[in-house]
């Protein structure tokens, strides 16, 4: 089993970790750690390899006292982040997806946020959301 984790240093993606950690350990599955950037206009090399490596020291921070298989994944495209992740999610074969949302009012809660909104309708398989 796979199970996707879309993480931006965010309280919710965190939390979004952690849970999906409890599930990986229960379903013996492998964790797919996702960080994605739009890439508008041209990025600096410094900048990509600070963000990747950011991505990984707080996952192996995380996960350091589990015996969770991992994996970390940067996403650097032109498509709109959730287009990225739920395309990475097809080709990956991906079982599930973890997606920490942000607590809105009423009518903010019809629209989640566009990605995490993106991710919901768009994905091929189930999506645990978070707050």
């Amino acid at each position: 089993m796979k199970i996707m984790v879309c993480y931006d240093k965010s309280p919710q993606a965190k939390a979004a970790l952690k849970l999906a950690i409890e599930h990986a350990k229960v379903w013996n599955a492998q964790l797919l750690i996702v960080n994605s950037i739009c890439r508008g206009l041209p990025l600096k090399h410094s900048f990509i390899k600070e963000t990747k490596q950011n991505l990984e020291d707080e996952t192996n921070d995380l996960l350091k006292e589990t015996s969770c298989s991992y994996e970390t994944h940067l996403l650097i495209s032109a498509y709109d982040v959730g287009e990225q992740l739920v395309d990475f999610a097809k080709r990956n074969n991906i079982d599930q997806i973890f997606i920490g949302i942000i607590k809105k009012s009423k009518v903010g809660k019809l629209l989640f946020g566009s990605t995490a909104q993106y991710v919901i309708l768009s994905a091929s398989c189930p999506v645990v959301t978070i707050q």
